[in-house]
């Protein structure tokens, strides 16, 4: 496998080159502002440009020619990282060498560069018939994640947690916000994203060099728009008092989400030391949350610890009965406790570093994953490869993983429980 980074279309390049796949994945990078305004707004779009563009009007137009094209798939995501808005147009086709097919590549490139620069617009505004069918949509989405009580408990432990603070945003949006959404405000902020923001280019597969540089030109040049955005925080946030809520649904399993700040991102020299902690703390089916708070204390259902790196926060959640809830937050909070006083596990330790190599090995046998890869790379400005990454990890020590433990503090507690469930 080779990794090039050159510039074309005006804007960074990521070239990956490997044998490995049949395919060609192309993706498109735009980075804008992230806030509770903008996030449902590109939400909204995103759903409008992927059902439809000028020369292909419709779900079912749009669904044939991906089908010429030996059964292609489009994808336009839209997700925080930071305080950015990362909004990605991917195209994956078969690479045209095994087909015996010239020309699909600048076929696949002319459908992208329709679906990013020609949306399905009449008199510069979106079809009203379009825009209420996606707008409906939405708001079933969002109103979904209620019924959902996983997400839901996570969201509402975040919008405790960290009211003023980007990670109490959705990315999928706001239904406050939505109903205030027009038309216009969707063409504007297409617009905006077309001419001002940060734009670069992933392209995975085996490919000639040159000719995937020349092909790429189809989708003509972009504005190269330098504005640095702050993709990872690095702001500690410090723990005064911890918090708890609790609240009551008509539900069987009750929903425990504890919210803890750190001080380590992406950026850190603790980095590849925290993703070794997490899997030992409750990241794997071997890690110390599943051994001492399910299986020795039967106080879960199912318990596991998530680290979101780029806003530096670690979430434990749990299904739990309700009336479990003080002693499984107590084990949560002991258990850290244990990693703070030095006592880390080097045995587990191992096995939670053969855990992470393994998922680290699975990203360069995926081209989804490696462009992923490569495009957190830049984001986070986190140079190492992912061969660079696994030797980062095997080489973590349980001394740094009690550093990483030490800067970890529970910030927010929430319990979702059942209406008869006492106080």
């Amino acid at each position: 496998m080779e990794i090039k980074e050159v510039q074309s279309n005006n804007v960074n390049t990521i070239l990956i080159k490997t044998s490995k796949f049949k395919t060609l994945s192309i993706q498109v990078v735009f980075l804008g502002d992230f806030s509770k305004e903008t996030a449902t707004k590109r939400s909204l779009l995103t759903r409008l440009l992927s059902n439809s563009s000028k020369l292909y009007p419709t779900k079912k137009a749009l669904a044939n020619k991906l089908m010429d094209m030996y059964d292609a798939s489009l994808s336009i995501s839209t997700y925080p990282s930071g305080e950015t808005s990362v909004t990605v147009f991917g195209l994956d086709l078969v690479n045209e060498k095994n087909v015996g097919v010239e020309g699909l590549t600048k076929t696949g490139l002319e459908f992208l560069r329709e679906i990013i620069f020609n949306p399905n617009l009449e008199n510069n505004l979106f079809l009203e018939k379009d825009f209420n069918e996606q707008k409906r949509i939405l708001k079933e989405r969002i109103n979904n994640i209620y019924n959902n009580k996983n997400r839901y408990a996570l969201r509402q432990m975040l919008k405790k947690m960290a009211k003023d603070e980007i990670i109490s945003i959705s990315s999928l949006g706001d239904i406050d916000v939505l109903e205030k959404i027009n038309i216009q405000d969707l063409v504007s902020l297409y617009h905006k994203m077309i001419s001002e923001e940060n734009v670069s280019i992933y392209v995975v597969g085996d490919f000639d060099e040159n000719k995937i540089l020349n092909d790429l030109l189809i989708l003509e040049n972009f504005n190269n728009n330098e504005k640095p955005f702050q993709t990872v925080l690095d702001k500690v946030i410090p723990v005064e008092k911890v918090r708890e809520f609790v609240e009551k649904q008509n539900i069987k399993q009750s929903k425990l989400i504890m919210g803890f700040r750190s001080n380590v991102n992406t950026k850190s020299e603790l980095y590849p030391a925290a993703l070794v902690f997490n899997a030992m703390y409750g990241g794997t089916f071997a890690s110390d949350l599943i051994r001492v708070v399910r299986e020795e204390n039967s106080l879960a259902y199912t318990i596991a610890s998530q680290y979101l790196n780029d806003v530096m926060v670690l979430i434990v959640s749990a299904g739990i009965d309700g009336d479990k809830y003080q002693l499984t937050s107590d084990l949560v909070i002991k258990e850290l406790e244990h990693y703070k006083q030095g006592e880390v596990d080097l045995d587990l330790m191992e096995i939670s570093k053969e855990s992470l190599v393994n998922e680290l090995n699975q990203f360069e046998d995926n081209p989804y994953l490696l462009s992923s890869f490569a495009l957190r790379n830049y984001l986070h400005g986190f140079n190492s490869s992912v061969t660079e990454l696994i030797a980062a990890v095997k080489a973590v020590t349980g001394e740094e993983v009690m550093k990483v433990a030490t800067g970890i503090n529970l910030d927010t507690i929430f319990l979702l429980t059942s209406e008869d469930q006492d106080d």
